[in-house]
């Protein structure tokens, strides 16, 4: 079997069954540096694809600061790789940081295929656009909560699912307070 082929082997049993896809990319095992490459590597990829359509429609000046928006995007995938980790290992979970953060790098690597297929759907099928966005999404949330239960042994992905869900809204809550003390206001009300 060639890489590529490994790889795209890899990645179909990430996205038919994550559970198992998971224990196979943690049983890669790269070096740390690996890791931290690919979780960037799929980030800028990530950002230059959202930043396609409005270069080509002439509506790039709309968009956030290309750098800066990537800068986000970058520490809130650390956080969601930190809460991953740490969460699930309070939740009585065994992985590590390292392998979460493999995991989530190969999450936003499979993830960026989704992203073309959005942007062609975009592009090619306007009418299809919120069906794929949607199956993006499901397909994200499918592979992310196959690979907690493979990082931390879990068996439950519905108690996975929904313990996500609760540590999303807090964490959502506790970052928009942190951003309102700090003076950002993304509500797009002006003062009265």
């Amino acid at each position: 079997m060639t890489q590529t082929s490994t790889l795209l082997a890899l990645a179909r049993l990430s996205v038919v069954d994550p559970e198992a896809g998971g224990r196979a990319v943690i049983a890669v095992n790269p070096p740390l540096v690996v890791r931290w490459m690919l979780l960037s590597a799929a980030i800028l990829v990530s950002v230059l694809l959202f930043y396609a359509v409005p270069f080509m429609s002439g509506q790039l000046e709309m968009m956030p600061p290309p750098v800066g928006f990537a800068a986000a995007q970058f520490g809130l995938n650390v956080l969601v790789v930190g809460l991953v980790a740490y969460v699930g290992r309070g939740f009585g979970g065994t992985g590590s940081f390292d392998d979460a953060l493999w995991l989530m790098a190969w999450l936003q690597a499979v993830t960026v295929v989704l992203f073309v297929l959005q942007l062609v759907a975009i592009l090619a099928l306007p009418g299809l656009n919120v069906l794929v966005t949607l199956f993006s999404i499901i397909i994200s949330l499918w592979m992310l909560t196959g690979f907690i239960c493979a990082l931390h042994g879990f068996r439950s992905r519905a108690m996975v699912l929904v313990g996500g869900v609760m540590v999303f809204t807090i964490m959502s809550f506790v970052l928009s307070v942190i951003l309102l003390f700090l003076g950002f206001d993304f509500s797009g009300v002006s003062d009265v």
